[in-house]
Parts: C-alpha cells; sequence; structure tokens
C-alpha cells in the first residue's frame, strides 16, 4: 500500500495553507493598524486656551496651545457679529465673558506670536503691533506655517487651523492695569492740547 506518501503530501498542503491564511491574517492586521494611524493623525487638530487676564496693553498671555504641525497663535480683535452684540467689560477675571461663536467674529489681526514647534506649548507671550487703548475683549487663533518658512504672513499664506471647517479659537476679556485706561486718556489730551496750541 502506497498511503504514506500521500499522507505526507495531505500534511505539507495542510501545513501551507495554515502558512498562507496566517501570514494574510497578520497583513491585514498591520494594514488596519495603519489606517487607524493614519486616521489619528488626520482627526488631530489644534487646541487654544486664552483665559481673561490683565494686561499693560502691550502684549498678552496665550495660556496653552496645541500645534500638531508647528504654527503661530494669531491674536485677533473680536468684531460683533451685529450692531447689537455688546461686550461685558465688567467680568472678573477668568469669568467666562460671552459665548463669542453667537456675538463675535474674529477681526483683524493685532499680533503673533514667533514661530512654535510641533507640539504642546504654554504661556505663550503675543506682543501686539499696537498698544490697547482700552478694556476689551481678544480672541486666539491658532495657525499653520503652510509654506515651511516659520514666518508669519497670514493673510498671503499660513491660514488658521480648524475644526469641522471652523477655525479653532477662544476669547478673552484683556482687562489694562489700574490706571492704563486713564493713562492713555491724559496722553491722546495732551496731544489734542498741543496740537490747539500750535494752531494760530
Amino acid at each position: 500500500m502506497v498511503m504514506l506518501p500521500r499522507a505526507r503530501t495531505v500534511g505539507v498542503a495542510v501545513i501551507a495553507t495554515l502558512v498562507l491564511v496566517s501570514g494574510a491574517s497578520i497583513a491585514f492586521a498591520a494594514i488596519d493598524a495603519s489606517t487607524a494611524q493614519d486616521n489619528e493623525t488626520e482627526n488631530e487638530t489644534a487646541t487654544v486656551t486664552f483665559e481673561n487676564q490683565t494686561s499693560n496693553g502691550s502684549a498678552v498671555v496665550v495660556n496653552n496651545t496645541t500645534l500638531p504641525e508647528g504654527g503661530f497663535v494669531a491674536i485677533h480683535a473680536a468684531a460683533p457679529v451685529d450692531e447689537n452684540a455688546t461686550d461685558n467689560m465688567t467680568a472678573d477675571e477668568n469669568e467666562t465673558v460671552t459665548n463669542m461663536s453667537e456675538e463675535y467674529d474674529p477681526g483683524a489681526v493685532l499680533g503673533n506670536s514667533s514661530y512654535l514647534g510641533s507640539g504642546d506649548h504654554e504661556n505663550v507671550t503675543v506682543e501686539l503691533n499696537e498698544s490697547l487703548e482700552e478694556s476689551q475683549v481678544l480672541i486666539a487663533m491658532p495657525h499653520q506655517d503652510t509654506n515651511d518658512n516659520q514666518t508669519y504672513e497670514f493673510p498671503e499664506a499660513d491660514g488658521p487651523y480648524t475644526s469641522d471647517g471652523e477655525p479653532v479659537i477662544d476669547d478673552a476679556l484683556i482687562t489694562l492695569e489700574d490706571g492704563m485706561n486713564e493713562t492713555m486718556g491724559d496722553d491722546m489730551g495732551d496731544d489734542d492740547m498741543m496740537d490747539n496750541e500750535s494752531e494760530p
């Protein structure tokens, strides 16, 4: 009887089939893991925390921001959505001032940070292009470095990070330090007086 060679052949075939199935399972598992990692990267977005604070009017501090691919934090003016929108300028520090999505849109850029690498950043100081003349609500917005030159060039480049199609933002009430409003008002009054004295 010549059964043993056939049994051996069948056994080898079964083993080969198991190896192929195992290999395919490993391959599919690797693909699934890679796809999950890609999805996680795609879903990763920036965050920003901007709390109410006092300031001398020349700079503000963004408490925390996460930039997945690096970039900048820009400070925008808070533009009322409509004429009926009003500022709550009497809120205590760290109290929620307003529902920005209902009352404010990001306005002009007032200043931006230097380039920030990818990852988390805390207590980011942003120098303003011009000093604030009064207490007001401002908006912090993380921006990308779309042309990879580490220079803030919005709006020509370096658009904001977005989530669900909207810019990632946080708003805060910036209260000028005691005496700053009066000092600025006095300076403006002195300038007006000098102008009047110089007129014939």
